[in-house]
């Protein structure tokens, strides 16, 4: 690969204790309030990848609406099937275990969230949004590529990033979000969370990395870690989390960790992609997100990390509003993505889609840009800039509490 080397490399964790250590002590009643810098350091953002396109009608389901009745005469939920929200909109039941943080108002939905143009065409579509940019634009360098380097403060040393399962599908950077940063921005990519939670040393999983990450990566192994009494889910999603856990507990967290949820087979079609019987495939998917994030948020809690931890979900396009021949969905435009974390301002954010009668390709657009996502994270969050990480500004959301 010309920008990204794959190895099969040995992690140690010195140099994440070495760059950690004096952030423990701050935090240390008595000791001197942080600065900017390591304030920023000690805040993790955890980004969860639907790939394939989720569902946002059928996530949050508008179930007093006739039109939605009317154009999935299969697929759409009823009141008995969701969990109501408020009077006209309800989750779909299998994320009934994200209920207590909705209760305890750490959940944000975020409705109508997309990109401002799609092509509904998987490869193009997911290169705009790892890159942040129109259709029209070929930007090289990932948004998280362009945001790590504008806010020094927040990189390591050696290791920015660490992400389980795929990122791209890109041979030559196939890093996503981090994209064009194989000198400047160090990402370790573990392709398949089990291995990496069976043996802990990365020299004996499947993984890539970029060339700032490679000789740091090589001394890193999580030796003894912490065992904990929140029990996970025993799929890939769930060893990825609980491993997220381990790695913070650890001290050996980047400020980013990423996270991308697909099928146990690898197929997207059998998860959030549905193009046919999606009621086999999207009800259980639903439930694996929402079962090992609850388990995470309790991992979080369990070693003292919950507030300091920002999770979102995004993905490169929504569904149509319109059902299709074969029982499912195709490629839409917004779409419904969660947020949350012991800071996050929970409640609904945006403006529910309407149900608009289309082609069963497409839909109505976003009245969330990601890229206000992205700037709340970068501003709000870490308390960066992102003055030039996007072509204009973008107005923060109201997703934290101050």
């Amino acid at each position: 690969m010309s920008q990204t080397t794959a190895h099969q490399l040995k992690f140690g964790r010195r140099g994440f204790l070495k760059g950690t250590s004096a952030l423990a002590l701050a935090a240390l009643p008595g000791i001197a309030s942080l600065s900017r810098a390591q304030a920023a350091q000690q805040k993790l953002v955890v980004m969860v990848y639907l790939k394939g396109g989720n569902d946002g009608y059928n996530t949050l389901a508008p179930v007093t609406n006739a039109r939605y009745r009317r154009l999935r005469p299969n697929l759409a939920q009823s009141r008995e099937q969701v969990l109501m929200l408020n009077q006209t909109h309800g989750l779909h039941r299998s994320l009934d275990a994200l209920l207590p943080l909705w209760q305890d108002n750490q959940l944000a939905i975020l409705q109508g969230i997309g990109q401002q143009d799609v092509t509904n065409q998987h490869y193009r579509d997911a290169e705009t949004l790892f890159t942040a940019s129109r259709p029209d634009e070929f930007l090289v360098e990932g948004w998280m590529t362009r945001a790590l380097n504008q806010n020094g403060q927040l990189k390591r040393s050696n290791i920015d990033v660490v992400a389980f399962g795929d990122l791209d599908i890109r041979e030559a950077d196939p890093m996503g979000p981090f994209r064009g940063g194989n000198a400047a921005v160090g990402v370790v990519n573990m392709l398949y969370p089990k291995e990496w939670q069976a043996r802990h040393r990365v020299a004996e999983t499947a993984h890539l990395t970029t060339t700032k990450a490679g000789e740091a990566a090589k001394t890193f192994t999580l030796d003894s870690p912490s065992t904990l009494k929140t029990t996970f889910p025993g799929d890939s999603f769930g060893a990825a989390l609980q491993s997220t856990v381990e790695l913070v507990a650890a001290g050996s967290a980047p400020p980013v960790v990423h996270i991308t949820l697909n099928a146990e087979d690898g197929d997207q079609h059998n998860a959030f992609d549905t193009h046919w019987t999606q009621l086999k495939f999207h009800g259980p998917v639903l439930e694996r997100l929402a079962k090992g994030l609850a388990a995470f948020r309790r991992g979080m809690q369990e070693i003292g990390w919950w507030d300091n931890t920002l999770v979102f979900t995004y993905d490169e396009f929504g569904r149509s509003p319109k059902e299709n021949a074969e029982g499912g969905t195709h490629h839409g435009w917004s779409s419904v993505h969660f947020a949350m974390g012991g800071r996050v301002n929970g409640g609904l954010i945006g403006e529910a889609m309407p149900v608009v009668d289309v082609f069963q390709i497409d839909g109505p657009p976003p009245v969330i840009d990601y890229r206000a996502l992205y700037t709340t994270v970068i501003e709000h969050w870490w308390g960066g800039s992102a003055n030039g990480v996007f072509a204009k500004r973008f107005k923060p959301l109201p997703l934290l509490r101050t």
